[in-house]
């Protein structure tokens, strides 16, 4: 079986789990019965990103771990690189590289800790938050024309999804 190069391309209806030669250990049926979601939920995230609307914004681009990091220490205000790293399951010289960055770009304070001088904790700055409410806008904007488009059982099942596609996410986060 081979896959699309992208979501555009792929077929409306997937092929048989059965026909994918797997060369790992052989999975459980939960695990063949949950591929389809972690497939479709791959996608669309990859769809998102691509469809990132900050040139109609005149945001610049920020590349997709940079833009992870951001919302990350958006959720987590002081959390320094290392616990980051950790977090996202990155090398922490690679976290470091694009907190560097941000801080250039503005989007991102270093401040030593008052705990440990020796560590730097991480804070949005105020464009960057201004920054995100306008590309999440845009985001919000381009799904709700999207579900309003799909029929309306269907819109309804994916937005009452998001709580439990947090916690999913969060667990996952957790097994890293």
């Amino acid at each position: 079986m081979t896959y699309p190069a992208s979501p555009e391309s792929a077929p409306l209806e997937s092929a048989p789990l059965e026909s994918a030669p797997l060369e790992s250990a052989p999975l459980e049926s939960a695990q063949l019965a949950h591929m389809p979601l972690a497939s479709v939920l791959h996608d669309l995230a990859w769809t998102i990103q691509r469809l990132d609307p900050v040139e109609g914004l005149g945001i610049e681009r920020i590349p997709a771990p940079e833009l992870t990091i951001l919302k990350e220490v958006d959720r987590n205000p002081g959390i320094s690189v290392r616990a980051m790293a950790g977090l996202l399951a990155m090398q922490p010289s690679n976290v470091s590289a694009s907190v560097r960055s941000l801080v250039q770009r503005g989007l991102l304070t270093r401040t030593p800790s008052a705990a440990d001088r020796r560590v730097a904790e991480l804070n949005v700055t105020g464009q960057m938050v201004r920054n995100r409410r306008r590309i999440e806008a845009a985001w919000s904007s381009r799904i709700t024309e999207a579900l309003g488009k799909l029929p309306e059982d269907a819109a309804a099942q994916l937005v009452s999804a998001a709580p439990a596609l947090a916690l999913l996410m969060d667990e996952l986060r957790l097994q890293s």
